[in-house]
């Protein structure tokens, strides 16, 4: 007769916004999670819903633990997030480090942030048609960060940048992101198209007044052509919005 595999428990605490991925009734309290066998840390962590990319240390009975760290049974395990105001010992650190230039590549749903992170400047990648492993691959070819509404793209045990965008409304994610990665100073607006993600360059009203509204022309003395697809920019309506935000994001 064979027997039932062991059942081994082990105590865990998610910390800060990996509370975000959890079921309310499990958020800020001690989770008792069941296993068999011995899986990894980071099987364990993804298991119960929270992606790696976004775990910076995780102490386990206390001492500091990588992510191919095997449970066996009675652990205390504490899973703490990307930290930005403390500074942890690299030998602690598990997720990568920051790159120095940002840059994005963005799933399916976040087209919308797209055009906003490419109107601050952001070199940011996207298509409607990109699938998963082109993100995946793209973005560790590119070192580029993974922006995602879809936590199966960061459990990829390849990823090695990667942040789950919590809110879905366009105004409120742009926010997020440049809290999240402290970019508020990397800002560059208008030098890059929010179309084909092409650099801009300012040109002379007269040689573009074939290409813009006769009421446009009246109104803006500066103009901005893409030198990939060559498309016109202005400081219009929209981005006067979006720097009122940025103002507003500095000050906070």
């Amino acid at each position: 007769m064979e027997h039932a595999a062991r059942v081994h428990h082990s105590l865990f605490r998610f910390y800060g916004p990996l509370n975000d991925f959890l079921p309310y009734q499990r958020r800020q309290h001690s989770i008792d999670y069941s296993f068999s066998g011995s899986p990894g840390l980071r099987d364990a962590i993804q298991a119960q819903g929270v992606p790696h990319t976004e775990v910076d240390m995780v102490l386990v009975d206390s001492v500091p633990q990588r992510f191919g760290f095997h449970l066996c049974g009675g652990e205390q395990v504490s899973v703490y997030p990307r930290f930005h105001s403390l500074v942890i010992d690299k030998d602690c650190r598990l997720g990568s480090e920051p790159l120095k230039v940002p840059r994005f590549i963005l799933d399916v749903h976040l087209g919308k942030l797209c055009r906003h992170l490419r109107l601050l400047g952001f070199d940011t990648a996207y298509g409607n048609d990109y699938e998963d492993r082109y993100i995946i691959d793209r973005g560790l070819a590119e070192q580029r960060i993974i922006l995602t509404r879809d936590l199966g793209i960061l459990k990829h045990g390849c990823v090695a940048h990667g942040y789950y965008v919590r809110s879905t409304d366009a105004n409120q994610q742009i926010e997020e992101v440049l809290q999240h990665f402290k970019l508020q100073q990397c800002c560059q607006p208008l030098s890059r198209c929010i179309k084909c993600n092409g650099g801009l360059e300012q040109v002379r009203k007269s040689a573009v007044l074939s290409q813009i509204p006769e009421g446009t022309c009246r109104s803006y003395e500066l103009f901005y052509q893409c030198q990939n697809c060559q498309q016109i920019y202005w400081r219009g309506a929209h981005y006067v919005g979006l720097m009122e935000k940025l103002a507003r994001i500095e000050g906070a």
